[in-house]
């Protein structure tokens, strides 16, 4: 197996740490050790993004956006950049339009950058809050060739669509969804959007129709005949390179749930331990056949075996790592 490299975001004081994946096993390379709480992570070949989850109610430029320059034996730092909101918790990058955008969850403004040649920030395009009073932004993903991106707040429970330009990014429709479903991530193949909601643990799958966001599927993330207790609250998705499975964890009770996309049907695969407490991230391998995933509050990174035919997963050992919250493959 070719060499990966793992870049972990996480609420220590460590910054951004690197590993080397290789024979199955966590080989650590780095830290940063330069700033605290850089909790989610974003990558372009060139440069690595990370939020800083800052919370002062008082101020609303509180949060900032790191970002540095890769070299395969330390991140160079570059600068930051305030967030325009409050403990920004995610963060997508438009390769094709050079544009940055920042979820802040705490005070709920979704913000938007232009991103320079050289990987620093340039103008900002957008800084709008949908409630100041309810929302809680937590997501966004780009979709339809990056010409449009979909946002989802989970204080207001509003799912919003909006046309991305070279210098301008636009709302063009929403979506209002339950009370109390709080969405809370996303992952898109071929623009079927694939939506995993906190606190009802749900798993939606949506489509853009004639300018309207359409719910084509819905189903519970969590086992079969399983009692939902109130600490069970959906955490991330990701999707196979094939668009065939679903991955989510559910934090609570500490699991991944698999799911097969076939025939626009969802059918429930496999409920599996997350090996560890408050799996609040995964992700897939470049070669498909692993799957990462970071449980928060004991402190590891666990690593899975993953079927490619089945789709089903299988435990093979854990790594101590502080405070995970989300993993990028390199």
């Amino acid at each position: 197996m070719k060499k990966q490299y793992l870049y972990i975001g996480n609420c220590s004081e460590k910054g951004i740490i690197k590993y080397k994946f290789d024979d199955n096993k966590l080989e650590y390379m780095f830290s940063t050790n330069d700033f605290s709480r850089c909790t989610y992570l974003a990558q372009t070949s060139e440069y690595i993004y990370t939020t800083q989850e800052i919370c002062d109610l008082n101020n609303k430029n509180s949060g900032y956006i790191i970002f540095y320059k890769k070299n395969l034996n330390n991140l160079n730092f570059i600068g930051k950049i305030e967030s325009l909101g409050s403990y920004p918790c995610h963060i997508e990058l438009s390769n094709k339009n050079g544009i940055i955008f920042i979820s802040n969850y705490m005070d709920g403004y979704f913000t938007a950058y232009k991103i320079e040649k050289n990987g620093t920030f340039g103008n900002k395009l957008l800084n709008e809050v949908i409630d100041k009073n309810k929302s809680h932004m937590h997501c966004c993903k780009l979709f339809n060739d990056e010409k449009n991106l979909i946002t989802i707040d989970l204080g207001t429970n509003i799912v919003a669509v909006y046309s991305i330009y070279s210098n301008t990014v636009k709302k063009t429709t929403q979506l209002q969804l339950l009370e109390n479903t709080e969405p809370r991530h996303i992952s898109v193949y071929n623009n079927i959007i694939f939506l995993i909601t906190e606190k009802s643990c749900e798993l939606y799958v949506l489509e853009l129709k004639n300018n309207q966001l359409q719910i084509l599927r819905k189903i519970s993330i969590l086992p079969p005949d399983y009692i939902k207790k109130d600490s069970d609250t959906g955490a991330a998705i990701k999707i196979s390179k094939d668009g065939k499975y679903i991955y989510s964890t559910i934090r609570g009770h500490n699991s991944i749930s698999v799911f097969k996309y076939e025939d626009e049907n969802i059918k429930f695969i496999q409920n599996i331990s997350s090996y560890g407490q408050i799996p609040r991230d995964l992700e897939i391998d470049k070669t498909q056949k692993y799957v990462f995933v970071a449980n928060q509050n004991s402190d590891e990174i666990a690593i899975f075996k993953r079927n490619i035919e089945t789709g089903k997963l299988s435990y093979i050992n854990s790594y101590n790592v502080p405070s995970p919250t989300c993993i990028l493959v390199e």
